[in-house]
């Protein structure tokens, strides 16, 4: 009889040859163990979920080099974890670029250094990257940083999910991230948020 490994080997076999019956089957048997472990980590079912998603996706991207794989079930979870840690460190980074942001648009500047950097620019270009936010991100990001109301009150006003509230915050801080580095003042602001936190 065929044991578990040697079972997920041929299916990494198979996948790797585009069998996409075979990657049904590897999703199938591994979904609920590898959220088990990603919620374990995350303490969140809805990122639990995407880190499922995120895994099965480079499973199937990077299919070529699965046949070398020795053992699958470790490749699997290893990879799960890897994905955990990288979401906790953004999770981490967007906290404390949402209490900068914060700061910076509501000038409240005290909490740090003068003249260490030039605020009046970095409101500047915050509010122009806000500007550039698709219509329902930008009325979910100034609904939370404008009008002080919690997810649970933009989902009560707007009638959407607390996961696409939370996605829509993530997205537009993640933009104006973008934004200030393409602009060049994104090292500066990531110097003060470490520095304060």
């Amino acid at each position: 009889m065929e044991d578990s490994g040697s079972h997920t080997k041929a299916l990494f076999i198979r996948i790797a040859d585009g069998d996409g019956v075979a990657f049904t089957e590897l999703f199938r048997e591994y979904f609920e163990r590898i959220k088990w472990n990603a919620l374990k980590m995350l303490k969140s079912e809805f990122w639990a979920e995407e880190i499922v998603q995120e895994v099965f996706t480079q499973i199937w991207t990077s299919r070529g080099k699965l046949a070398e794989i020795e053992s699958p079930a470790a490749y699997l979870f290893k990879i799960t974890a890897n994905r955990c840690l990288d979401r906790i460190r953004r999770q981490e980074l967007e906290i404390k670029m949402q209490y900068l942001v914060n700061k910076t648009l509501n000038r409240e500047a005290n909490t740090f250094q003068e003249n260490s950097y030039d605020l009046d620019l970095i409101e500047k270009l915050i509010k122009e990257a806000v500007q550039r936010l698709p219509a329902q991100g930008k009325l979910v990001f100034e609904l939370h940083r404008n009008e002080g109301l919690s997810y649970q009150e933009i989902v009560d006003q707007l009638q959407i999910s607390k996961n696409t509230v939370r996605n829509h915050m993530v997205k537009a801080l993640h933009f104006i991230r973008s934004y200030l580095h393409e602009k060049g003042e994104l090292t500066l602001l990531l110097f003060s948020v470490w520095y304060f936190f």
